[in-house]
């Protein structure tokens, strides 16, 4: 990410000089780091202050936990002596700095001086003259380069992989191991910033009088040729901004999950389910598709199915909620079988780093193993509510193989009656924007620019079998 990219943010408001965005950024951070919660989890502490200091703060936190590897592999050769655990505080006082000197256009004097003002505020004023020192040191050894800012990664200690690709060793290992031929280019495309793609109600208005519509405002938006309902924005906004949002005219979903409706193609008046529904994208569009579809949307928490609600009410919408384990069939299953099964399983979501960066921390290689378990079981018990002759689409937003193309071949050797089926054209238009394929089913990877990465597997349940 280049300093042009965040320069929008860093100019339009004085938070260059504002503890408060600050504060914030390090209570987001903690959060994640310390806390092992997620960026998006809701915030009392951001809606209460202003606008533009929680803008600032988000930028802030969020460059800092996507290049958090890279940082720290730029502050370990600044420090004397490495700072203890209960000074975590501290250090990502620290990292925020590093992270603006190199990623903003906030001038070096006021990234360093807000430092050591925020160190004062705290409890530990004994490390103000640390940090101040380190900061100086840092701009220094910047200054030494004949290109500063590109030629800085020289100055430190960046050796290590996870220094280089700002990623945890384990992430960098299965992908090296699942895509040996683009690796690298998925790394870098998941310290980028993701864009904001649109999804356009095509039961309201056409994509290209909303894309005219947009333009009229002022808002450059471009097509994606794979996926007719989306609109990919030059620069992200409000949705606020966004000309009738609270009508239903349009939706914020990524241009590659719009691709889950378009595969599944449910038709008119099918019993059609979402096996695990929140935040509530994939079921609206599916609607949009086909309004008059039967659809229950299965969820196992009441808060995020809180959300499908919401979404579906604002674009018309009225599906069947169910708060269950999608596993616990009998809990809430009423016997009648599906035509339809869209089943976005829960998974390491590691196609949508570059949009959730905390993934990066909050995700433990451990976790893979015990996700392709439960993945198996969803899949398993969700295959029994299928008819004869219907069709499953198996989804996740994950990268690795594991969870992927492995979990459909080890099912079909399972299940003799579950057959493969081609993927429709739309979707074939997404493959070749990628370098790496499947051996079964539709990888998507980051890389594609306008597509977080996303897998899709559709099954067919042959005719006269259980």
């Amino acid at each position: 990410m280049s300093k042009n990219q965040n320069s929008a943010a860093a100019k339009s408001h004085s938070a260059e000089t504002s503890l408060t965005s600050r504060k914030l950024a390090l209570q987001q951070l903690l959060a994640v780091l310390k806390d092992g919660q997620s960026l998006s989890a809701p915030s009392h502490v951001e809606e209460s202050v202003d606008p533009r200091d929680a803008a600032f703060a988000r930028m802030i936190s969020f460059g800092v936990l996507r290049f958090y590897h890279q940082l720290v592999g730029q502050l370990k050769p600044l420090m004397k002596k490495p700072l203890k655990a209960k000074d975590l505080d501290v250090q990502l006082i620290l990292l925020m700095a590093l992270y603006q000197l190199q990623h903003t256009r906030v001038p070096d004097y006021a990234v360093v001086d807000a430092a050591v003002k925020q160190i004062r505020k705290s409890r530990k004023q004994w490390a103000a003259s640390m940090v101040n020192a380190v900061l100086r040191n840092f701009i220094r050894q910047q200054a030494v380069e004949a290109d500063a800012k590109a030629d800085a990664l020289q100055a430190v200690d960046v050796q290590t992989d996870e220094a280089i690709y700002a990623h945890p060793q384990w992430i960098i290992d299965r992908l090296k191991q699942d895509w040996p031929d683009c690796w690298q280019d998925i790394l870098q495309a998941n310290n980028q910033q993701a864009p904001m793609a649109l999804r356009i109600n095509q039961q309201k208005i056409t994509t290209a009088e909303y894309q005219n519509q947009l333009q009229q405002q002022g808002i450059i938006a471009e097509t994606v040729s794979y996926a007719p309902a989306a609109l990919v924005l030059n620069t992200a906004c409000d949705v606020r901004q966004l000309p009738g949002f609270d009508d239903g005219w349009v939706s914020v979903q990524d241009a590659g999950a719009q691709l889950a409706a378009q595969i599944l193609q449910p038709q008119l008046q099918q019993r059609v389910l979402d096996a695990c529904a929140a935040p509530g994208g994939k079921t609206a569009h599916m609607f949009e598709q086909q309004p008059s579809i039967d659809l229950t949307a299965v969820d196992i928490s009441e808060s995020r199915l809180q959300r499908v609600k919401e979404n579906c009410e604002r674009l018309g919408f009225n599906p069947q909620l169910v708060v269950a384990d999608a596993v616990a069939t009998d809990d809430w299953w009423q016997g009648d079988r599906f035509d339809r099964i869209l089943l976005d399983v829960p998974c390491s979501a590691s196609g949508v780093i570059r949009r959730h960066p905390d993934i990066k921390h909050l995700r433990r290689a451990g976790d893979i193993d015990k996700l392709q378990q439960t993945q198996r079981e969803i899949l398993q018990k969700t295959w029994q509510l299928l008819k004869p002759g219907g069709q499953l689409l198996y989804a996740t937003c994950s990268l690795f193989k594991a969870e992927n193309e492995q979990q459909i071949d080890w099912f079909c050797k399972l299940k003799s009656e579950a057959r493969v089926l081609a993927l429709p054209e739309l979707a074939l238009q997404a493959a070749e924007q990628n370098q790496c394929q499947a051996g079964v089913g539709l990888q998507l990877f980051p890389t594609a620019v306008k597509n977080d990465g996303f897998y899709y597997a559709l099954l067919q349940k042959n005719s006269g079998l259980a």
